[in-house]
């Protein structure tokens, strides 16, 4: 009998193994989808990229990825970055995407063809803390986004300004930490949505299209990405603007200044490159009737606002904004006052020849208003000067159409005969004020006058010392308005022809000594002075004059006509001093200027 030999298991047939090898695959694969899917919900990935992002972080609160095959399903998806000066983080509620693994071997996130849904976008300054030096060998992550399409973002803020609605956008992020940042955005669109201002709607976006580009290059640890030079792109908008009540929550409830109404309607395409306004940008908006309130004063008025930028052309400005309201009408406290028909701000903008930016010529226009009863000053001018008669206009000057140049900002106001009462003294006069709107500023709490002239002409009183046909020209290099309560507050210099002004305020009766009878003859004399009008009367500190051989300083108080306060008079070898009393003012030529020393001014109310 013959005995098989027994097989050993090394030569076993082929065929009977062939399946291990695919087994042992399939297990490899299924153990390394598991590792890479606990890694993603773990935490491990987010933590290995905030140790190389540095300031930028990127995380998520479930994950879920059937590699290679599939693409990379993310929920609560969180991208943060904080530089030198700012704060911002994107949230994303669901997403899908495809991932390059090997990328992140690389310290690259590569992530393509995302599509996300249900977004937020936050940004406000916040500055990062401070970090000890990094490692100059370390190499930075780059965070690459290509081909990002998110429905339905729901907000965008910036802290103070927010846009609520429902936004699509698509786009591509770039950023290598602590080198670039690049943002590519060729469409955003709104269906519709809102702008609010600190909480309050204040416009309502019919429709808007857009597309943007942002490339902001690293700087320093101190600088962060300079956005100098770093948006380009173009936005078209239809807006409706709501009235403007929510102002009035920014100022404040004790403001001297609100605004009611001015809603309207707003259209534009803005076309911008490295930050500058670009040709064929444009601007038109105009809204219903806008009520401001300030101090004791209303305006109320329709507006309109256009603005364009045009290819530049030789001697031809670059762009131009028009800002028009028409018929504006002012009231005071007792509800009458003067309509003007319309009152605009013009500013044609050209730009500098081999050098980045524009010169602006600005140029006002006031149509000559129909005439104002100044009697409605008298609830804050009365005890100064209280207004029996007389109107005033409100006007700018012309402009001649074969001018070259556009006028400088002037207002002017100018009255017809003014009759008045300074206590029992009657007084006639002519005013003309120019105000130079270039200097105005404004502060919510006062307006800056600077650079106002006033006019009187034709100054007459019955004093004690009559005043006959006296004019007087005062420049302001200093002066402010304070709406709430009402206070011209000024510092002045003058030219007066003579000094009857003068005497008339200090003299009380109609016997005067020598040594104040000789002012009446003093021509040319130079005056300096701070000045306040209130509705408690006039307040003068620091005056001066100086004449031929005549210098005069002191402070004195007018309230209807009385007159209180002290000055120290030279004329020629003699000083006296002059102490002002109502009814009655005492000379003192003994040690007049010991006497004035201990003179000392009150300070302003």
């Amino acid at each position: 009998m013959t005995v098989s030999p027994t097989l050993d298991a090394s030569n076993a047939p082929r065929g009977k193994r062939w399946w291990r090898l695919p087994l042992w695959l399939l297990v490899a694969v299924v153990m390394l989808e598991v590792l890479i899917n606990v890694a993603l919900n773990v935490g491990v990935v987010q933590a290995i990229m905030r140790r190389g992002t540095d300031r930028t972080q990127l995380s998520w609160q479930r994950a879920w990825w059937l590699w290679p095959v599939g693409r990379l399903h993310l929920k609560g998806f969180t991208l943060t970055n904080q530089d030198t000066q700012r704060w911002w983080k994107v949230e994303v509620d669901a997403l899908t995407a495809g991932v390059s693994l090997t990328g992140l071997l690389r310290k690259r996130v590569d992530v393509y063809g995302i599509d996300g849904r249900g977004a937020t976008f936050r940004m406000e300054p916040s500055p990062a803390p401070e970090e000890g030096p990094s490692d100059p060998n370390s190499r930075p992550w780059v965070i690459h986004l290509r081909d990002v399409t998110i429905h339905e973002v729901r907000e965008l803020d910036f802290s103070r300004v927010r846009f609520a609605g429902a936004l699509d956008v698509k786009g591509e992020l770039n950023l290598q930490s602590r080198e670039r940042i690049q943002v590519d955005l060729p469409s955003v669109r709104v269906a519709e949505g809102f702008l609010e201002v600190d909480g309050k709607r204040v416009a309502r976006l019919e429709a808007l299209s857009a597309r943007a580009r942002l490339d902001a290059p690293f700087q320093g640890e101190q600088d962060g990405y300079d956005l100098s030079k770093a948006i380009g792109g173009q936005a078209q908008a239809k807006v409706d603007l709501l009235p403007l009540d929510w102002v009035n929550d920014l100022l404040g409830a004790s403001a001297p200044v609100s605004l009611r109404g001015g809603g309207g309607r707003l259209e534009l395409d803005v076309r911008m490159e490295r930050n500058m306004l670009e040709p064929g940008s444009r601007l038109e908006a105009s809204g219903t009737q806008l009520d401001l309130r300030a101090g004791p004063m209303r305006a109320r008025a329709p507006w309109s606002l256009k603005a364009s930028m045009d290819e530049q052309r030789p001697g031809q400005p670059a762009g131009q904004l028009s800002l028009a309201f028409a018929p504006v009408k002012v009231s005071g406290p007792k509800g009458n006052g003067v309509e003007v028909p319309e009152v605009a701000l013009s500013v044609l903008a050209r730009r500098r020849e081999g050098q980045p930016g524009f010169d602006l010529e600005p140029e006002l226009r006031v149509a000559k208003s129909r005439p104002l009863d100044l009697r409605l000053l008298n609830p804050w001018l009365e005890q100064t000067l209280a207004v029996d008669s007389g109107h005033v206009t409100v006007r700018t000057e012309e402009r001649s159409p074969k001018a070259k140049k556009r006028n400088s900002l002037e207002l002017r106001m100018d009255t017809d005969l003014v009759s008045g009462r300074m206590g029992n003294n009657k007084v006639l006069l002519r005013a003309e004020v120019e105000v130079d709107a270039r200097h105005l500023s404004w502060d919510m709490k006062e307006l800056g006058l600077a650079g106002t002239t006033l006019r009187l002409s034709n100054v007459s009183s019955n004093g004690p010392v009559p005043i006959r046909a006296w004019s007087g020209t005062f420049s302001l290099p200093r002066a402010s308005l304070t709406l709430s309560p009402t206070v011209l507050s000024a510092r002045f210099s003058s030219q007066l022809t003579d000094t009857q002004p003068l005497v008339a305020l200090i003299t009380a009766s109609k016997r005067l000594p020598s040594f104040l009878t000789s002012l009446l003859n003093i021509p040319k004399v130079e005056v300096t002075g701070q000045v306040q009008i209130d509705e408690r009367g006039l307040q003068v500190r620091e005056l001066k004059a100086k004449g031929d051989g005549f210098s005069l300083e002191g402070h004195l108080d007018l309230v209807q006509g009385n007159i209180t306060g002290a000055l120290l008079t030279t004329l020629g070898a003699v000083t006296g001093g002059i102490e002002l009393r109502p009814g009655n003012n005492g000379l003192h030529l003994v040690n007049a200027k010991q006497w004035f020393a201990g003179q000392q001014a009150p300070p302003f109310r």
